[in-house]
C-alpha cells in the first residue's frame, strides 16, 4: 500500500513540476532563415510568422510530415507576410524555389503554446493519480 501511495505521490509531483519547466521550455526563441530546403524543429504549437523578401517569380512551400500536409504552398511574385497556425510541436520542412534572384525565407515563432494533445495527457494523468492518492489516503484514515 505505502508503494502504491508512494508512486501516485511521485506521478502527481511530476506531473506539476513539469509545468513550469514546460514554460520555461516556451521562452527559447524559435525563428530562422531559409534559401533553398531546410528542415527545422518548433518546440511547440503557436503562431508562426513568415516573411519573403519577395521580387521575381518564386515558390514557397512549408510542409508538415507529420500530417502529411502543406502550410503554405504558393507561387507568387509578391512578398509573403503573414502568419501560420502551427498545431504541434514537432519537424517541418520549407522549401524556397526562386526562378529568377535568391529569394529567403524567414520564420519565427510569435506566440507559443503547449500543444492540446500534450496539455490533455498531463491533466489526464495528474488528475487520476491525485484521486487516487487522496481515495486511498482517505481509506487509509477511516481504518
Amino acid at each position: 500500500m505505502r508503494l502504491l501511495k508512494a508512486f501516485l505521490l511521485s506521478i502527481l509531483l511530476f506531473t506539476l513540476i513539469s509545468f513550469p519547466l514546460q514554460e520555461k521550455a516556451l521562452e527559447e526563441q524559435s525563428a530562422g532563415v531559409v534559401s533553398q530546403v531546410r528542415g527545422f524543429v518548433l518546440p511547440s504549437a503557436g503562431i508562426l510568422r513568415v516573411t519573403t523578401n519577395g521580387g521575381g517569380n518564386y515558390s514557397v512551400a512549408l510542409y508538415d510530415p507529420e500530417t502529411g500536409h502543406y502550410l503554405i504552398n504558393e507561387t507568387t511574385t509578391r512578398q509573403i507576410n503573414g502568419y501560420i497556425k502551427i498545431e504541434h510541436s514537432g519537424y517541418y520542412i520549407a522549401e524556397v524555389r526562386s526562378y529568377y534572384r535568391p529569394v529567403m525565407l524567414a520564420y519565427r515563432m510569435t506566440s507559443k503554446y503547449p500543444s492540446r494533445r500534450i496539455l490533455e495527457i498531463k491533466y489526464i494523468i495528474g488528475g487520476t493519480s491525485a484521486l487516487l492518492l487522496a481515495l486511498l489516503l482517505v481509506r487509509e484514515v477511516r481504518k
